[in-house]
C-alpha cells in the first residue's frame, strides 16, 4: 500500500508539472547566467555594459529596466536596432546571428540580471534591527534579546538568501512566539531586508553546522519543481493551475519580478497568514535545504516571463499597421519582397520569431529605407500578437 501511494503521488506531481510547463510558452531557463557568454561571444559587451561591466557606447544594461515578457523584451531589442546597425557599421563591428537557443539564452540572462540584489546599506540595516523589533529576541556582539540565537553566529561568507532561508524556516516559531510576547511581525518594504541582511553579515563571526555558505544562482527549472514537491501548489496557482486559497501567483508576476531577497522579504511579509492558513488546512510547514529558496524565488522571478497568448482580432490589425504588410504577404495576400510568412517554417516559438526578425535586421532596414516606410515600433504585448497571427495562418506540411 505504502509503495502505491508513492507511486500516485509521483504520478500526480508529474501531471502538475506537464500542466505548469504546458502553460509556459517556452522552456523555463536552467541557467539563466549561462547567456552571459551569448553576450560576450556575439559582441554586446562591446557597446553595453551590465553593471559597469562592459562597454559605453549604448546603456548599462543592468540599470535600466528592460524587464518584461521574453516578446516584450525582444520587441525592445527589434525598436533599438536600427541605431544599434548604424553604430556597429560605424565601430566596423558585424551584426551578430542568433540561433533560437542562443537568442533565449541571452534574453533570459538580461531578464535575470535584477534577480541580484544591489549592494546593502549596513548602517541602515543596523537602525533596521532595532526599529523593526529584531533586537528584542536577538542579540548581535552580545546587545539583544536572548530568546532567539545571536545573528552574529553566521558564517562570514554567509550569502543573504541562507539567511533568509533560516528565517522562513524558523518563521513559525518565530511567529508563535511573538504572538505570545505581543510583538507585531515585522514587515519589509522596498530594499530594507537586503539593508538588514547586510548589516547581519558585516556582523557575522561565527559558524552554523550544516548549511552552504555561499549559493549559486537560482535554476527557475528546478524553483518549479520545488513549488510543486513544497506543497505550494496546493494553496497557489500559476496562471489557473494550482489551488485556490491564496492569489494565482500568475496575477501577481510584475510583484515577484524583484530581486531574491526582495521576494524572499515579500514571502515573510505574509509568511504569518501562510503559516496560520496551512495550520488550520492541516498542511506541514516546507522547509528549505541548500539553494531551494534560491531556486524557487528564480522560478517566482520567471513567471512574469512568458507571453500571454496573442490576440487574434490584434495581430491581423497590428502586421499590416507596423508595414510588414509592405513587404512580406499571408498566404499571398501582401508585399512580395520578403517571404510569404505562412510558408516559413520555423515561426513556432517566441524565441524564434525573435531570432529570425533579429537576424534579418540589416537587411530589413535597407529595405524600409529604400521604401521610405517607418521602422515599425512595438508596444508592450504587440509582438504576442503578431506571433499569435502568424501560427495561426502557418501552412500545415502536407
Amino acid at each position: 500500500m505504502g509503495i502505491v501511494k508513492i507511486v500516485v503521488g509521483l504520478m500526480t506531481i508529474i501531471a502538475i508539472l506537464s500542466s505548469l510547463a504546458g502553460a509556459e510558452d517556452y522552456r523555463l531557463p536552467s541557467n539563466p547566467v549561462e547567456g552571459s557568454r551569448i553576450f560576450i561571444n556575439k559582441g554586446c559587451i562591446k557597446c553595453h555594459a551590465i553593471k559597469d561591466e562592459g562597454g559605453t557606447i549604448g546603456p548599462d544594461l543592468g540599470k535600466v529596466s528592460i524587464g518584461g515578457t521574453l516578446l516584450d523584451m525582444a520587441g525592445v531589442m527589434w525598436n533599438h536596432a536600427p541605431y544599434m546597425e548604424g553604430v556597429m557599421k560605424q565601430e566596423k563591428i558585424i551584426w551578430p546571428v542568433l540561433l533560437g537557443e542562443e537568442m533565449a539564452s541571452l534574453i533570459a540572462y538580461l531578464y535575470f540580471v535584477n534577480y541580484f540584489d544591489e549592494p546593502g546599506d549596513p548602517a541602515v540595516g543596523q537602525a533596521l534591527f532595532v526599529s523593526k523589533g529584531c533586537i528584542k529576541c536577538h542579540s548581535i556582539n552580545g546587545s539583544g534579546g536572548k530568546i532567539g540565537p545571536g545573528l552574529d553566529k553566521f558564517k562570514q561568507n554567509a550569502s543573504p538568501i541562507v539567511i533568509t532561508q533560516a528565517m522562513w524556516n524558523h518563521g513559525p516559531q518565530m511567529s508563535a512566539k511573538m504572538s505570545q510576547l505581543a510583538i507585531q511581525p515585522p514587515q519589509f518594504q522596498g530594499k530594507e531586508i537586503i539593508d538588514l541582511l547586510a548589516y547581519i553579515k558585516t556582523q557575522a563571526k561565527g559558524r552554523i553546522a550544516g548549511g552552504t555558505a555561499y549559493m549559486l544562482p537560482g535554476n527557475p527549472q528546478e524553483g518549479r519543481n520545488i513549488f510543486v514537491e513544497k506543497g505550494c501548489i496546493k494553496c497557489h496557482a500559476v496562471r489557473a493551475e494550482g489551488g485556490t486559497t491564496g492569489p494565482d501567483l500568475g496575477k501577481r508576476a510584475t510583484e515577484l519580478y524583484r530581486s531574491v531577497n526582495q521576494v524572499a522579504g515579500i514571502m515573510w511579509n505574509h509568511g504569518s497568514t501562510m503559516w496560520a492558513k496551512m495550520k488550520e488546512k492541516g498542511i506541514e510547514v516546507p522547509k528549505f535545504s541548500g539553494k531551494e529558496m534560491a531556486d524557487l524565488i528564480a522560478y517566482l522571478y520567471f513567471i512574469r516571463y512568458f507571453d500571454k497568448p496573442g490576440d487574434p482580432i490584434k495581430g491581423p490589425r497590428l502586421f499590416s499597421d507596423r508595414w510588414c504588410i509592405k513587404c512580406h504577404s499571408i498566404k499571398g495576400e501582401g508585399g512580395k519582397v520578403g517571404p510569404d510568412l505562412a510558408k516559413v517554417k520555423g515561426i513556432s516559438s517566441p524565441v524564434d520569431l525573435a531570432a529570425m526578425m533579429w537576424n534579418h535586421v540589416p537587411i530589413i532596414y535597407k529595405e524600409t529605407v529604400k521604401q521610405q516606410i517607418p521602422w515599425p515600433q512595438f508596444q508592450k504585448g504587440e509582438m504576442a500578437d503578431i506571433l499569435g497571427y502568424l501560427e495561426a495562418t502557418q501552412e500545415k506540411p502536407k
